[in-house]
């Protein structure tokens, strides 16, 4: 449905797969710890000589300053920093800025350990440049997480087939089915390339979770892949949400919404009171009044 790379399924063969979280904020920090489990012992078996506490009190992490609050709060619970990188003129984040980030924290003998980039931001739906990420990511080991959660929808349309640039070289993703997919809160998708990497990072045995199915990889034990133990059956709404308005019925859904954000943007554009402060994505349309700043906080305090 949404194309995605065939490492990111359970059909295949190979250590990746999805599994459905309560919420972006959820799958987010989800992906930091994971990262941040994965850096300390990678660390440790390089330098032996540096003390676990020495390690985790370098360790650092990366977004755009245009990111949702939920990264830079993950960032809290992990005790771990994240550094928001100025976007561009264009609201995105590059592979250069995030370059002569990590450049800088490795000289100053910081251990970069995971970028999370967005798929449509909060404030204007921009789109960082995944490829670019990855590059820089790919050359120093960091982890590469993609925030899609609200784009992600978009992924099912082959005319929006330019946000998946990119995502083969992702490590996770995540994206909202109680956004654009018309399931009721709270169900965000998560994929990950390797999931050993998360269940080696959060796998807690106990004799009262021993069960027969232990080991097989092709029965995910999926308590290793998130916070809670216990999960609910959040895939029961989604598949009652697929049988009844079908792939092709949620595809006409999000094709509606971005005709009605055309159909804004063109009356805003015949307006001579307003003027767009980014460009149209999706179904989001970003404006204000012409003049002083003022005038839209007063616009907005009456609607």
């Amino acid at each position: 449905f949404l194309k995605l790379p065939e490492h990111f399924l359970h059909a295949t063969e190979g250590p990746g797969g999805g599994v459905i979280q309560g919420s972006a904020s959820e799958a987010v920090l989800v992906a930091v710890l994971a990262a941040r489990e994965q850096a300390v012992r990678s660390v440790r078996a390089l330098k032996p000589e540096l003390s676990e506490s020495e390690i985790r009190g370098r360790l650092v992490a990366y977004s755009s300053d245009q990111s949702n609050s939920c990264i830079e709060k993950a960032g809290v619970l992990a005790a771990m920093p994240i550094k928001l990188l100025p976007a561009g003129d264009d609201l995105k984040l590059n592979g250069a800025a995030l370059q002569a980030a990590i450049e800088e924290d490795v000289a100053a003998g910081r251990i970069p350990v995971i970028c999370i980039a967005t798929l449509g931001t909060t404030g204007t739906c921009a789109y960082d440049d995944i490829e670019s990420l990855a590059s820089v990511c790919e050359e120093h080991q960091v982890w590469l997480h993609v925030d899609a959660a609200y784009a992600g929808g978009a992924f099912a349309l082959e005319e929006c087939s330019e946000l998946r640039r990119g995502l083969d070289r992702v490590d996770s993703l995540n994206f909202n089915l109680h956004k654009f997919m018309l399931v009721n809160f709270d169900c965000s998708a998560m994929w990950l390339r390797d999931a050993n990497k998360v269940v080696d990072s959060f796998n807690v045995d106990r004799i009262y979770l021993k069960h027969k199915y232990e080991g097989q990889t092709q029965i995910p034990d999926f308590r290793h892949w998130q916070i809670p133990l216990g999960r609910r059956l959040r895939a029961l709404k989604v598949w009652i949400t697929f049988r009844t308005l079908g792939a092709e019925g949620l595809r006409a859904h999000v094709r509606k919404h971005i005709q009605l954000a055309k159909q804004f943007e063109d009356l805003v554009k015949a307006d001579s009171r307003f003027e767009l402060v980014a460009p149209r994505a999706l179904g989001l349309v970003c404006f204000r009044p012409k003049g002083e700043n003022e005038i839209t906080a007063e616009l907005l305090h009456r609607l």
